[in-house]
């Protein structure tokens, strides 16, 4: 009778579950299938010579494959490292890709697609750019608004710009900007100068506030040091009413090293520049269809540029600087030494031709990147200095046996074009006697100026391989570190030897004056 009530309760028990169940139930979540995806993501010295060590790609929560590559690494042609599960077939930019044999371009991120049993994943890899690398210069980034090229010298294009120290350190924020083309003949050379005009005037790496900022490409200078050697010895050795100030500096432009460039306060009229009146540009090339502002003078028919400000041609600015070079020119023909002592500062004249002078700078010749300063104490002011990439024995525009490559002669005073302002100069006494002094203040410290190249040269040695290694200037591609270093070394060691010869020429000939 227990048993029988027992598998009673059992048989009700069970009949009230199956009564109770769900009519629709859900059935079972299958399993997720494994996501394919690399194992192992890297770049390694041995297949890209470029870098400095082996290069190892993480993993991101979103599944993107990143890593921090030098800013001075080539992307367009890097060959990967990589580990998948067996059996997978990976391609990317429509290719099979072959780990540590296939080149990859990396100048964007790439989507690989990693396939296997059928099934095909798409997998992401990207750099971040790392501003610390093998030079040790500061890094200018400019980065134009949708990655526009920077295809002429009159368009101005937005941008980002920041600078790094070099060593991973922000010294400038990233700040809005505008960037052009800029140059006469450099404009036309692989490696493009560049002008930058600031959202607001900004300190840049140490330099006055200033909106307006340029950047050299100094491609006929294979020593790369030929404008800041001068700028040296303008600060040192003028009294120049202002004196240029520049920086040696990496570029990164959307991404791409550019190399070595030169970053330099462009010359313009400022509280931090220029400080007042007009600066005028004597320049053979002057076309009002380009754009420019100049006048013919009367005299020596030489083309004066208004640089800035740009007064509208006719204009009472104009007239005033017009007839203001014209007496100018009127009294040095005539003869009128009183006269034309009273406002021209014959110490900003000396020091703008011994400069010159000094480094036989072809331009010189009163012939472009010549510049003047009318100030508004009604004086006329010489300089500042510009323009001295094919200075100092680097006449690239000549042939090697040119004696213009020889530090000897009076480069100046023997031009046709300056016979007016300069040989009527060189005849004045006071002229004379304020050179003589000048250049015995700069030959006492001829070991000094050569100290500079040596200091400048040991700071962008690694910076000349980087350079050398896009352009090709010192060595044909291919060339090793090595080899580069030692053609580097050979064009300093020139540029030293030259400065030498130049000082002794000088010693044996300025006394005679």
């Amino acid at each position: 009778m227990k048993n029988s009530l027992l598998n009673l309760i059992v048989i009700c028990a069970a009949l009230f579950m199956v009564g109770c169940k769900d009519p629709n139930p859900t059935p079972p979540t299958p399993p997720t299938p494994e996501v394919t995806t690399f194992r192992t993501f890297s770049l390694l010295k041995a297949q890209n010579p470029a870098l400095q060590g082996d290069l190892n790609f993480t993993i991101g929560a979103d599944g993107v494959f990143s890593c921090k590559v030098p800013y001075y690494v080539d992307r367009t042609a890097l060959i990967p490292t990589f580990t998948v599960p067996d059996g997978c077939r990976v391609v990317a930019q429509t290719k099979t890709q072959i780990s540590g044999k296939t080149a990859v371009n990396f100048s964007q991120p790439v989507v690989y697609s990693i396939t296997s049993n059928g099934r095909t994943t798409p997998v992401t890899v990207k750099f971040e750019i790392g501003y610390k690398g093998l030079s040790g210069l500061p890094v200018v980034v400019i980065n134009t608004e949708k990655n526009q090229a920077i295809k002429d010298k009159d368009t101005w294009i937005p941008a980002k710009m920041m600078i790094d120290d070099g060593n991973g350190n922000t010294v400038f924020d990233e700040a809005d900007a505008e960037v052009k083309g800029r140059g006469n003949t450099t404009w036309y050379y692989d490696k493009k100068p560049y002008a930058i005009k600031l959202g607001e005037k900004a300190e840049v790496l140490g330099m006055p506030k200033h909106k307006r900022w340029v950047l050299l490409a100094s491609w006929n200078d294979k020593a790369m040091m030929r404008t800041d050697l001068t700028f040296f010895m303008a600060q040192q050795y003028t009294t120049f009413r202002w004196k240029q100030r520049g920086e040696a500096v990496e570029l990164v432009l959307n991404g791409e090293h550019m190399g070595h460039y030169y970053l330099c306060e462009q010359i313009k009229v400022d509280k931090n520049r220029v400080p007042d009146g007009y600066v005028l540009e004597i320049d053979y090339r002057a076309k009002e269809a380009n754009g420019d502002i100049f006048f013919t003078s009367n005299l020596t028919k030489l083309n004066f540029v208004l640089k800035d400000p740009e007064p509208e041609k006719g204009s009472e600015e104009f007239n005033y600087a017009r007839d203001y070079i014209n007496r100018a020119e009127n009294d040095l023909k005539e003869g009128n030494v009183e006269s034309y002592r009273s406002y021209m500062v014959m110490e900003s004249f000396v020091d703008w031709y011994l400069n010159q002078e000094f480094s036989m700078n072809i331009d010189a010749c009163f012939f472009l990147s010549v510049y003047m300063n009318i100030g508004e104490d009604g004086k006329l002011y010489m300089g500042p200095l510009w323009d001295f990439d094919i200075a100092f024995g680097n006449d690239v525009f000549l042939d090697d046996s040119s004696d213009n490559h020889i530090p000897e002669g009076f480069y100046l005073y023997d031009a046709d074009r300056s016979d007016l302002w300069l040989k009527v100069l060189r005849n004045d006494e006071l002229f004379l006697s304020i050179l003589k002094e000048r250049y015995a203040a700069m030959r006492a410290d001829k070991d000094t100026i050569l100290a500079h190249i040596d200091e400048v040269a040991e700071a962008q040695r690694e910076s000349a391989v980087l350079n050398d290694q896009k352009w090709h200037k010192l060595c044909k591609a291919g060339a090793s570190r090595e080899q580069i270093l030692k053609a580097y070394d050979a064009e300093v060691e020139y540029l030293k030897e030259w400065v030498e010869d130049r000082f002794e020429w000088l010693d044996q000939h300025i006394p005679n004056l």
